[in-house]
């Protein structure tokens, strides 16, 4: 169904640029005919078509996706779940609580979720995964794509080791004004002010 809509029938190559919503919609219809709710996160099965099944000629370009070409790579293998005995000693691990916002099961519904994606070359071995809840699973999931920054040091990868910072508003507004008046992005004045201060320990 997402193939028609991306190469309807008289379209020639590239396809149209086609919209989230669209998408959305098809991915939507599809999980009723089934009997199923709708996905939290329907793009995420767009992002498998990508990888594992070789679909890399899809192509996002800000909120609209595209075929641009019929070319078709290899099938990635398999996306594997760990096996029942394996999930219960994560879980039991993390006190079944979810390891990005600490809710407790079963107040959350808790999946497993690789630490380090399959798309950046994580595997399926013990150590790479954690219980995530739903919403944090599909929150991760939106951020790692396109991401290609440091997986090792991520909150999301390593939320136990990695906290999530949160700069407070009034340090927000300060490093603002400073970076403006400097003509720096903010993440650089950050980040050099971090050295400096590191380098006088």
């Amino acid at each position: 169904m997402i193939l028609e809509l991306l190469w309807p029938e008289g379209s020639g190559i590239p396809g149209p640029h086609i919209p989230q919503s669209e998408v959305r919609a098809v991915i939507d219809q599809a999980r009723e005919q089934e009997g199923k709710e709708a996905y939290i996160d329907p793009f995420r099965r767009l992002r498998e078509l990508q990888g594992e099944e070789g679909f890399t000629c899809i192509v996002k370009e800000g909120t609209k996706y595209q075929l641009q070409s019929l070319e078709v790579g290899s099938k990635r293998t398999p996306r594997e779940k760990p096996s029942a005995s394996l999930w219960r000693q994560i879980q039991e691990a993390s006190n079944f609580k979810c390891l990005h916002c600490g809710k407790q099961a079963p107040d959350v519904k808790l999946s497993p979720d690789h630490r380090v994606p399959r798309s950046r070359g994580g595997g399926n071995e013990e150590s790479n995964w954690q219980p995530l809840c739903e919403q944090c699973n599909n929150l991760k999931s939106s951020s790692c794509q396109g991401c290609d920054l440091n997986c090792y040091v991520c909150s999301w990868a390593f939320p136990e080791t990695y906290k999530s910072i949160i700069i407070d508003d009034n340090n927000k507004a300060q490093i603002k004004r400073l970076a403006d008046s400097k003509g720096q992005h903010q993440s650089d004045l950050v980040n050099e002010i971090l050295r400096n201060h590191f380098s006088r320990l």
